[in-house]
């Protein structure tokens, strides 16, 4: 699940750079297959490791993750219908909030491999630092707005997608707490078969 989920978000950040919608239906078909699948690796989570414990959940954040890219295709298309441009500065933040999200959804990947407790203090502290850089973008913008430099239509859009990359790393974020205790060094899941990690992870 974790490929797809990053997959999406890197064909909707492509989609964004490029001003170019044709890889949106691919992330789109990606979002439609992750919500799927999360039903049917829950259930078997809850139903098959005796103590899986956080585990379970794992499959319910990333699809979030993905409705919240699925949020974001939705975006870019009525961008590209309504011609919607960001100034140069809004593009700027946009993409290093991406760039970010991504940073960020890799590491809790690896997190699931490896139950590294520093990888999984870096997730939390990068998670909560990337909050606070969307709050100091949303105020640089509304400033913006208030100087007509920014149009109302663009500011919609520019708001929305903040809103949804937050989410995407904030799934990040709860994936990191659950994969590592807060009282051991040592990964939740490390008397859990690797295949079972390996389907969440990579599905490989």
């Amino acid at each position: 699940m974790f490929q797809d989920v990053l997959e999406m978000l890197g064909l909707t950040w492509a989609s964004f750079r490029r001003r170019d919608p044709t890889g949106l239906d691919k992330a789109a078909a990606l979002g439609r297959d992750v919500h799927e699948r999360e039903k049917s690796l829950t259930r078997a989570l809850l139903t098959g490791h005796p103590d899986p414990e956080g585990l379970r959940f794992v499959p319910s954040h990333l699809e979030r993750a993905g409705a919240s890219i699925d949020d974001l295709v939705r975006c870019l298309y009525a961008m590209e219908a309504e011609s919607t441009l960001f100034t140069d500065r809004g593009v700027r933040e946009i993409n290093q909030l991406f760039e970010k999200a991504t940073e960020l959804l890799e590491c809790a990947r690896d997190l699931m491999l490896t139950g590294n407790r520093i990888l999984a203090r870096h997730v939390e502290i990068e998670s909560m630092r990337f909050q606070d850089l969307a709050s100091e973008f949303a105020r640089a913008h509304e400033e913006r707005l208030i100087e007509g430099v920014c149009m109302p239509k663009a500011s919609s859009a520019y708001l929305a997608m903040l809103d949804y990359l937050r989410e995407v790393t904030r799934h990040a974020r709860r994936i990191a707490v659950r994969v590592v205790r807060p009282d051991t060094a040592t990964s939740l899941f490390h008397d859990i078969p690797r295949s079972e990690i390996r389907r969440i992870s990579d599905d490989r």
